[in-house]
């Protein structure tokens, strides 16, 4: 494997996060397999880890759904429009993982790295939860913490790692919060044409 400079040899933790972001499908493509048995490795591997993490992350947002409809639940329950109630519950969720998930992490992203702005941080926080990976900027590669391979370097490597693990939860409750909302909603519907029915083969 080589790293995108392609001027020095490749040590575990890089290795190991090369490994979580093919499994998160992140990709920033800093770190990328060279030879044949790499490149199978790395396709086998992937078709291996990613469906586990997709399911891993479905089951942990539907959990976090569940939290958060009891919390709706004693907060809202007043409130009959279930729009209403959508719409309050996904921007309070939406707000609360941008600054947990997004500013907090930029603002320490800035501290860590050489010559990052909070915009640079904030990027790099949004284009890894969002799992684009555009690989223009990649924290952990400075030297700012530590010398690549030294323990404080490693350990910032296993931090990044937590916190992508942990920020992924973030748009996987997002995505049952709607998916849940649309599934309600059509089931709505679907009871209202039912009741239509029966009501004109009443009459």
């Amino acid at each position: 494997m080589k790293n995108k400079a392609g001027d020095r040899d490749i040590w575990y933790f890089e290795s190991y996060y090369f490994c979580l972001t093919v499994t998160t499908t992140v990709g920033y493509g800093y770190v990328y397999p060279v030879t044949a048995g790499g490149k199978f490795f790395t396709i086998f591997y992937a078709l291996f880890t990613i469906p586990l993490l997709v399911i891993t992350l479905a089951d942990i947002g539907r959990k976090l759904a569940n939290l958060i409809g009891i919390a709706e639940t004693k907060a809202l329950g007043r409130v009959k429009n279930r729009h209403l109630r959508f719409l309050v519950v996904i921007t309070m969720t939406m707000f609360s993982g941008i600054v947990v998930f997004l500013l907090i992490p930029g603002g320490i992203f800035v501290a860590l790295e050489e010559f990052w702005s909070f915009m640079d941080g904030f990027w790099y926080a949004f284009a890894t939860l969002s799992t684009i990976g555009f690989g223009d900027i990649m924290a952990g590669m400075s030297y700012e913490v530590g010398p690549m391979g030294s323990a404080a370097s490693n350990v910032y490597i296993v931090a990044i790692s937590m916190y992508t693990l942990l920020g992924l939860t973030w748009p996987a409750t997002l995505w049952v919060l709607v998916a849940d909302y649309l599934y309600g909603s059509k089931g709505t519907e679907q009871g209202q044409e039912e009741g239509q029915k029966t009501e004109a083969v009443a009459i």
